[in-house]
């Protein structure tokens, strides 16, 4: 698979003078992106049963089509969920690894920014809702300012119902959970299938690089919001807990 050439992602001219490259495999349609003074480029990752194999392989090809070494880069980004506890540990051990190798910082950004930034230009207001099991869902909230798109709140973990009364009007959905709870929020514009962009995610860790943020490769940590399924059948609880434990759905056996 060749590196594809991504537009401009979040109304960004789509280029940076600080080179980043992210990775986000948190959930379908994940993969790695480049972003430099050269533009971005992206690979997509394969479905979950083939991150581990495929995502090491679409970094090498990333940095191959710009002939660029791991020492080369300024930062590595990686998105840290909600969604796939296995894709984001995956991929969080991925960045911290060749972080480490190259002897550069890391920045953690949330997935949800990632999905968020399909939404079409027209709509103000954008919501992704992801089924995080036991009738929640794992919800981002932003609204639009000019050109970019601006995060309302913390992620949090409702459930299903209070999630759908506290939709704004006409507001754009992004994520499965508009299809897992069809009844809750078909009657919404949005998109179920909408995947990640870790060009998108790219752009917000350069932003973040330029004003000073950066972390050492061992501070990456998932996006905790909900123990994980098995914690939650060892701990003997029917609803899930907010904010400890693990963050992310199990994936699909």
């Amino acid at each position: 698979m060749t590196p594809t050439e991504r537009g401009e992602p979040m109304g960004s001219a789509g280029t940076s003078t600080t080179r980043v490259l992210s990775i986000d495999v948190s959930g379908p349609g994940g993969g790695a992106a480049l972003l430099g003074p050269e533009g971005v480029l992206v690979e997509k990752v394969p479905p979950a049963v083939r991150r581990g194999r495929d995502l090491v392989p679409a970094v090498a090809r990333l940095l191959a089509a710009r002939a660029l070494s791991p020492g080369d880069l300024d930062l590595v980004a990686c998105g840290v969920g909600p969604g796939s506890f296995t894709g984001i540990r995956i991929g969080i051990a991925t960045a911290a690894t060749l972080a480490y190798a190259a002897g550069i910082p890391v920045l953690d950004v949330p997935s949800l920014h990632g999905i968020a930034a399909n939404a079409p230009a027209r709509f103000e207001r954008v919501v992704v809702l992801l089924d995080a099991r036991q009738g929640r869902v794992f919800r981002g909230r932003f609204r639009r300012e000019g050109e970019k798109l601006l995060p309302e709140g913390e992620y949090d973990v409702p459930l299903a119902e209070e999630a759908a009364r506290a939709l704004p009007h006409g507001a754009f959905l992004l994520g499965d959970a508009r299809t897992k709870h069809e009844a809750l929020f078909a009657a919404f514009p949005g998109d179920a299938e909408a995947p990640v962009r870790p060009d998108v995610l790219a752009l917000l860790a350069a932003e973040r690089f330029a004003a000073g943020e950066r972390k050492p490769p061992e501070d990456l940590r998932p996006l905790y919001l909900r123990l994980s399924d098995p914690e939650l059948r060892r701990a003997g609880h029917g609803e899930p807990p907010q904010g400890r434990g693990d963050a992310e759905r199990e994936d699909a056996k």
